[in-house]
């Protein structure tokens, strides 16, 4: 629990110091993608507070693009 509590105190200090600046500035469309990305950090460290392991999905995306990356590269040297 201690750690919820943490990682929701560091994204709000974040947020109020990366934020504020953008609201006043009426910079909306930063501040929307800036939201987005908290939210979506926000939303793999919660389940990291509670003690979760979330797997990554590197390992798929590299045998993904593997042949393609030999296709236009060529093959490792």
């Amino acid at each position: 629990m201690l750690r919820l509590l943490v990682v929701l105190t560091l994204y709000g200090a974040v947020f109020l110091v990366e934020g504020i600046p953008l609201i006043r500035r009426r910079d909306w469309r930063t501040l929307l993608i800036f939201t987005g990305l908290c939210l979506l950090g926000l939303a793999l460290a919660i389940p990291w507070s509670f003690g979760r392991h979330l797997s990554f999905p590197s390992q798929a995306l590299m045998e993904f693009f593997e042949p393609l990356a030999q296709k236009v590269l060529g093959p490792p040297e």
